[in-house]
Formats: structure tokens, sequence, C-alpha cells
């Protein structure tokens, strides 16, 4: 699991603050419905659901990029409306309406919470939908590390602009790693070996966080053979995030559907 020592010294240097201070979380919009919550503490948390009308088609449980906005994230939720799936994205600690302050030793717990939130909620609402854990940027370190913890309930598992090395996403993501000891932080590669279920890779070539060839590492470690590593035509990591259209979803569903035993259409030949 993560080397929760090491994650306590960085929140005391002000590391996961750090690393929100672009999230625009804000304002769910008129589209989405908010889900609150308490921890053990009797803190509220929330999560937004863009809700797709069918239950019974697959529901994404997705925690978003350190940059997220609620423009990316709207993007995101009407794309997969638009092929019935349904979007429920998680609120980290400081952001929209969640209570507290972010902490790196505390959002894996907060994932654990969101989770049981989110079935509890399916359960009262009559939705069977499959499970998708889907993450983003740093979302993709929790989206893995509470997928490998369900597995046996969830389907699939994607991962947009994911990293290997904790230390090198900090510091190419502007922030000081100087006080950061050697080894993995967030232990990625090693929960990613721990992982059965396919996995969908989706990465920009241009990405100057993580490389191709550095995130393949990550890759590498998938245990199922229906995993998939698909290049996306983009910029960068936030560029990427602002070009989910037709395409990004044609693929995105195709893929998940064949996971549960749904062929594309054929298409006709061409005279």
């Amino acid at each position: 699991m993560v080397a929760v020592g090491t994650l306590k010294k960085l929140d005391e240097k002000g590391v996961g603050k750090a690393l929100l201070k672009e999230a625009r979380l804000e304002n769910g919009g008129p589209s989405c419905t908010l889900l609150q919550f308490a921890d053990d503490k009797g803190q509220m948390l929330s999560a937004r659901i863009y809700q797709a009308e069918k239950g019974d088609n697959p529901h994404f449980l997705y925690f978003p990029a350190e940059f997220e906005t609620d423009e990316t994230l709207e993007l995101l939720a009407k794309g997969l409306n638009s092929v019935g799936f349904t979007l429920v994205a998680f609120e980290y600690r400081g952001t929209g309406q969640s209570q507290g302050e972010f902490s790196l030793e505390d959002v894996f717990e907060d994932a654990e919470t969101f989770y049981n939130a989110v079935k509890l909620w399916m359960e009262q609402q009559g939705r069977k939908g499959d499970l998708v854990v889907m993450g983003r940027s740093f979302g993709c370190t929790v989206a893995i590390h509470l997928a490998v913890k369900h597995q046996k309930e969830i389907l699939c598992m994607l991962l947009e602009s994911a990293f290997d090395s904790g230390k090198v996403f900090l510091e190419r993501s502007g922030i000081d790693a100087s006080h950061i000891p050697e080894g993995p932080i967030f232990e990625n590669r090693a929960m990613m070996a721990e992982f059965k279920k396919p996995v969908m890779f989706i990465h920009s070539p241009r990405d100057v966080i993580q490389s191709l060839t550095e995130v393949e590492w990550l890759v590498a470690e998938s245990r199922s053979k229906a995993t998939q590593f698909q290049i996306a035509p983009s910029g960068t990591r936030q560029e990427l995030a602002n070009q989910v259209g037709d395409l990004y979803m044609e693929v995105v569903e195709q893929w998940v559907n064949l996971r549960r035993g749904i062929r594309p259409p054929r298409k006709r030949p061409r005279p």
C-alpha cells in the first residue's frame, strides 16, 4: 500500500495543498446532483452525480485530476452520458462541497468512504449497473488503490494520464520534492501488479509530466490480456482533459461494452 509515513510528512510540508492549487471544482451546475456523506468523524464529504437514464448501464466512479475544473468535469460527464454511462465524481476535501483540507494521507480512506456511499445510493435507487473505476492524473493513484481493494466487485478500470514515479510526478508538477526520500511514494506499480481486471490507459504523446516510455512501466504490470494502451492525439495532459470528444467516447464505450459481453454492431461494407 501507500507509504503512509511519507505521505504524512508530505502533508506537513504542504505538498497536498500545493498539488491541488489549480483545482477549480466549485459549482457542479444544473446537470448534476450532489451526493453527500459523512466520514467516521462526522465530517461531510461530497460527490457529483451525472446520471444517465438507464440504471443498468455502467457507473463510473471517478477521481479527478489535480487541475480539474467544473468545465473539464462537465465535458467528461457529457461524453459519458451520451453513451448511456453514469458518472459519479468524488470531490476531494477542500473542493466543491467536501469539508476539511485535502490530505495525501487521508485521501485513500476518503475514497473508501466514497465507494461505500455510492454503493448505498445505487442500492436505494435500484441501479444495478457495473462499476468502472476511473482516475485522471493524480486521481489515477487513488483509483488504482480503490480498484485493487474491490476488484471482485468492479468491471474494469480506466486511467487517463497515469504516472509511475510519485516523486517524478510531483517534481514535474512544479512541487519541491527535494525533501522526499528515494523509493515509491504511492506504490502505483506494485498495486497495479495486484489488479487482475482489464485496464484502459489513455495517454498523450506530448505529456510533459509523464512520458509514454515512463508510463509504460505501469502498463507493463497489468495482469489482464484485455488491457489496452491508447495514445490520444492531443497536447499536454491538461489539454487532453479538454479534448474529450466523440472519438474518445467511442473508444471508451466499445472497450467497456466488450467487458460486458456486448460487441459493437457490424459496419456495412462499402459498395
